[in-house]
């Protein structure tokens, strides 16, 4: 896992980092900041086009090259793991398609010269696009771009790592109106979760340094007011504990509203802004994140050896090595996870392993009959689950598959935010309930059949003799 989290020494095109080259995609109450800005050459049907891609990481040239090769208006989701923005211009620099994913949301939408519109001259591009979209997918996405098209790619040497950075934090962090004097910041090394690499994030009040395991003195208030985060190296969070003093039940979980808006590991140090967007109340006590921050990895990550690029693809050649054995039994199919009776609004986001609905009723009801369907499916119970009147979180496993309910109150009921792992995602739309299948229509031969049947079954029940 140390590999991936220091500076890597991998082919890297050139890309800009200054103020004029930035995005930003804000949707369902969570805001991601893109500071990586390139721009390449790709084909749409044939005819020319440019790219410019926002990311949070840099992006290698060996991804890159497999953007081009695509058609220039396709998702890029396949081709790494993080938040994005792609603007799809044509040669007179109009804009024809703007795709985004951001944490939890996803969207591909054709463009318009209000919305977006650019200048293609002297192997640059420069321009800007702005969204903002309301109603029921509201979004609000920018982007400025001044940079080079298909800028020259450069080989790294081994991989080179900044003095570590002195750990500051500043910004809020609030419980039921009382503020946490946090000061201090560390990082811990973390164990992969859902196949991808991870980190521990400790804010604390008093200094860590004497700790052998910060992460678990913070749980339990030996550090003063803590947040405890464990963060996948695109930023996206899937744990989080809220330890503060003025909750009467500290040390709660609460995930799916803290996101990062910005979040960077490079050169063996790791920077972010991590938000609640506001204030939440989770089980009757409310609490409130809007932290910045800076930290230096821990020694084994900034000293371990970087992992090389993997080579381009060649003529395929006849393997030695005997190919692993696939997990024995099919994995639990999403689309049949069995939703509340009165689950309206259902979303299923894929590219997440999200899952999202609506009910018009409490948080209680909602979460006792999801809690019923799932142990008749063989859902089993895990660690971690809440149950109140006004916040639930649900936990349940099943083999390798994991499943995260929050059920939390609405205007109108209850909405339901399902975070799962180990699904078998296929056949599943993005953003729409999967498809169910009609009962085939019997044929005539099959109905004759059937009418034999129940003919003999009648003829066997009358006496002999009779």
């Amino acid at each position: 896992m140390a590999a991936l989290l220091v500076a890597a020494s991998f082919t890297k095109i050139a890309c800009a980092q200054d103020a004029t080259n930035q995005g930003s995609l804000n949707a369902n109450g969570q805001r991601v900041v893109f500071k990586k800005v390139v721009a390449v050459r790709g084909k749409s049907s044939g005819e020319n086009r440019v790219m410019v891609l926002a990311t949070g990481q840099p992006l290698t040239a060996a991804v890159l090259k497999k953007v081009k090769e695509k058609e220039a208006g396709d998702s890029i989701d396949g081709e790494f793991d993080q938040p994005y923005l792609k603007a799809v211009f044509l040669e007179d620099g109009s804009l024809e398609t703007l795709i985004g994913v951001g944490r939890g949301t996803s969207f591909t939408q054709g463009g318009s010269p209000e919305e977006g519109k650019a200048t293609v001259a002297d192997g640059r591009i420069r321009g800007a696009v702005k969204v903002i979209k309301s109603g029921n997918f509201a979004r609000e996405v920018t982007l400025n771009f001044d940079v080079p098209i298909d800028a020259e790619t450069r080989v790294a040497g081994p991989a080179k790592l900044d003095p570590p950075v002195k750990p500051t934090v500043s910004g809020k962090f609030i419980g039921d109106g009382k503020a946490a004097q946090i000061k201090f910041v560390s990082v811990e090394e973390e164990e992969p979760f859902s196949g991808k690499e991870a980190i521990a994030l400790i804010f604390t009040e008093k200094d860590p340094a004497a700790s052998k395991k910060p992460s678990f003195d913070a749980m339990f208030g030996k550090l003063g007011s803590a947040l405890i985060l464990k963060v996948h190296r695109d930023g996206g969070i899937f744990g989080c504990q809220v330890a503060h003093s003025a909750h009467k039940k500290s040390g709660f979980s609460s995930l799916g509203q803290i996101h990062m808006e910005e979040f960077e590991i490079a050169g063996g140090n790791v920077t972010g802004h991590v938000s609640t967007g506001g204030t939440l109340d989770t089980f009757d006590q409310k609490w409130e994140v809007d932290l910045k921050f800076a930290a230096p990895l821990p020694t084994k990550l900034r000293t371990a050896p970087a992992a090389a690029e993997k080579p381009a693809a060649s003529e395929p050649r006849e393997s030695t090595k005997k190919e692993p054995e696939a997990p024995v039994g099919p994995r639990i199919a999403a689309r049949k996870l069995p939703l509340p009776k009165d689950a309206t609004d259902v979303e299923y986001k894929q590219l997440v392993e999200h899952i999202q609905f609506s009910s018009g009723r409490p948080v209680e009801a909602v979460a006792n009959e999801f809690s019923s369907k799932l142990k008749q499916q063989g859902w089993k119970e895990s660690p971690g689950s809440l149950m109140g009147k006004k916040n639930a979180i649900l936990k349940r496993e099943q083999g390798d598959a994991k499943l995260t309910i929050m059920v939390q109150p609405a205007a109108t009921g209850s909405v339901v935010k399902v975070f799962t792992e180990g699904l078998d995602w296929s056949g599943v739309e993005e953003g729409k309930p999967p498809a169910t299948s009609k009962p085939t229509e019997p044929d005539a031969d099959d109905i004759e059949k059937q009418a034999e049947k129940l003919l003999k079954d009648a003829l066997k029940k009358i006496p002999k003799g009779f």
